[in-house]
């Protein structure tokens, strides 16, 4: 076996023919000849995945190229980099000792802390020579033939430091003999006593008749007050009522922030809501069959980076000598490479056994494709397989049970029913507090079943989806617009416990994600009474100055009117004392 082989790379050349040409060699060495760019290996997992050839075939890469970036990824793949000596172009580094530098070769800036040590060997075209040091500037230490070095050296920064007194203390002495002494202050009490003293003295000298006469003064007065401050009216007003019934086209969004009347819209909040069931049901049918076995595989793609068309009835295979194949045509995703690690492509497909029989109902097992191994494809037999995570189901000929329509349909029945009733559950959970109008409108999906109707099973297993998408809104801001519509196109007042009120033509904007339907509204309207107008205007009155003012007042139904207490003979002036009650 030869101990070293060249291998030419060309630019365009893909990897996949550059990784076959690498594991076939029999040379215990490859060196890899390499263009400036190299469409190869211009993709770090390609480097990853010939550095796990290599460990495998236990083989060593070597790589001849001029450009920094692959070498670089070369490097870091412990690969080793040749390169070309040009023994006309020697480059004199003197350097004492050890230095961070910055240098700048052609405008373009790299970090190089590097260690140079003496170094007498010459053929490798650079002379190393350690002095002593010394107080000159690095640009009188370094210097290089050809190539102009900028050395940029890091100058040190000025820092400014803030610092913070501690403000001085008050002195205490500052703060005492702010009182007097105690023996200096005149007692509070000895003050009171005299003042009692005196005011017993002046009680004694009063006359005992004007003290009768200012009592009966003080009596007189204080029931004045309280006949004139006591007085209240009460007025119960019942308005004239007007039947209603209205039609109005509203319409609801999330789009929409406020209520506006003019154009008959209301805020809302959409909801998307998506529930699924899943049972096993037992069979009831049975009946001579010959049925195949089936299942699902998933495929994977540990080849390379780019992806495997598989077509519809791809055979794979078992160890046994079992064939199944694909039911659609697939494609393979390629690896990739995730936090340094390679990882295959894998796909999802559903198969069928070759032929009928229960032979064909094993378990789970792993597949091979046997069309890459009779075409000699042994990269691809190797690295693209499939592998089963369920058995393999169905297969059998002879008398076994079947799925009836009667099975099918109770267990489609009994899935949506359960649906419907968890996506209901759901809805009202997250709509609390709103208005929901077509929570009945659920889609339910088509089942999804193991088993079909005919088909030899001992038992289905269905699975059933259903969702909802609707528009949530608050009933008070509905409520406010239909009161602010009536008032303004009826000049009516509306109570909304008066009021019945139903929903018609619910239809959803899928695209504009806005409900609009249509309100139907019946029940009273109301005279509007100006509570403000009529107390002004009844101030003072008596009652037959009430009953005068109502009389000519045909808004109103009836009217009834208490004044308190029984002396009250008038409605009283002050404003705050009257209470006006609307009785709808």
């Amino acid at each position: 076996m030869a101990s070293t082989k060249i291998i030419n790379v060309l630019k365009d050349d893909k990897f996949e023919e550059i990784l076959d040409l690498f594991k076939n060699a029999s040379a215990q060495e490859v060196i890899f000849v390499l263009p400036k760019t190299s469409r190869a290996f211009k993709n770090e997992e390609h480097f990853i995945i010939l550095q796990n050839e290599a460990v495998k075939l236990d083989k060593k890469i070597s790589l001849l190229c001029s450009s920094p970036e692959i070498n670089k990824l070369a490097d870091k793949y412990k690969f080793d980099v040749l390169l070309a000596k040009n023994n006309d172009d020697k480059t004199l580094i003197t350097t004492a000792n050890r230095f961070d530098l910055k240098v700048s070769v052609n405008d373009e800036e790299e970090e190089i802390d590097k260690t140079l040590q003496e170094d007498n060997d010459d053929d490798n075209g650079y002379q190393a020579i350690t002095v002593s040091k010394t107080n000159r500037g690095l640009e009188d230490i370094i210097k290089q033939e050809g190539t102009p070095i900028k050395i940029v050296t890091n100058k040190e920064r000025p820092m400014t430091l803030a610092v913070k007194k501690k403000p001085a203390s008050q002195p205490v002495d500052e703060i005492k003999n702010v009182w007097k002494e105690q023996s200096e202050r005149i007692p509070i009490e000895n003050i009171w006593a005299g003042i009692n003293n005196n005011t017993k003295k002046s009680f004694k000298n009063f006359p005992k008749k004007l003290l009768i006469i200012l009592g009966i003064i003080s009596i007189v007065m204080f029931g004045t007050i309280i006949y004139i401050s006591t007085g209240s009216a009460k007025i119960d007003i019942t308005p004239s009522k007007q039947p209603l019934d209205l039609q109005l086209k509203i319409s609801s969004s999330d789009k929409f922030s406020f209520v506006d009347v003019g154009l008959h819209k209301i805020p809302g909040q959409l909801f998307n809501i998506e529930k699924s069931a899943t049972q096993t049901f037992s069979t009831t049918g049975e009946k001579e069959v010959a049925q195949k076995s089936r299942g699902k595989i998933t495929v994977f793609n540990e080849y390379g980076t780019t992806p495997q068309v598989l077509i519809a009835t791809t055979r794979f295979q078992t160890q046994d000598g079992l064939i199944f194949r694909t039911l659609k045509g697939v494609t393979v995703p390629g690896t990739k490479v995730e936090n340094g690690k390679i990882i295959p492509g894998s796909i999802s497909v559903e198969v069928i056994a070759d032929k009928a029989g229960q032979s064909y109902n094993i378990l789970a097992s792993k597949f091979t494709i046997p069309a890459f191994n009779e075409r000699g494809d042994a990269g691809r037999y190797e690295k693209i397989y499939g592998k089963s995570s369920e058995d393999m189901k169905g297969g059998i000929i002879g008398k076994a049970k079947i799925v009836t329509e009667y099975d099918f349909n109770t267990a489609k029945q009994v899935l949506s029913d359960q649906v419907v009733k968890d996506v209901e559950n759901s809805l009202k959970t997250q709509t609390a507090g709103l208005k929901v109008i077509n929570s009945s409108a659920i889609k339910l999906g088509k089942p999804d079943s193991t088993a079909k109707i005919d088909e030899a099973f001992d038992n289905l297993t269905m699975t059933i989806s259903g969702f909802i998408k609707t528009v949530g809104f608050k009933e008070d801001d509905l409520m406010e617009l239909v009161k602010q519509y009536i008032e303004k196109s009826e000049n009516l007042t509306v109570v909304n416990e008066n009021l019945t009120i139903n929903y018609d033509n619910v239809v959803l904007d899928d695209g504009s994600n806005t409900l609009s339907f249509t309100l139907n509204i019946k029940g009273n309207g109301y005279t509007k009474i100006d509570s403000d107008k009529i107390k002004n205007d009844l101030s003072g009155k008596n009652e037959k100055e009430i009953k005068d003012y109502f009389k000519d007042i045909s808004d109103i139904e009836s009217v009834k009117v208490i004044l308190s207490p029984f002396w009250v003979k008038k409605i009283p002036q002050n404003k705050g004392r009257t209470n006006l009650y609307i009785n709808y």
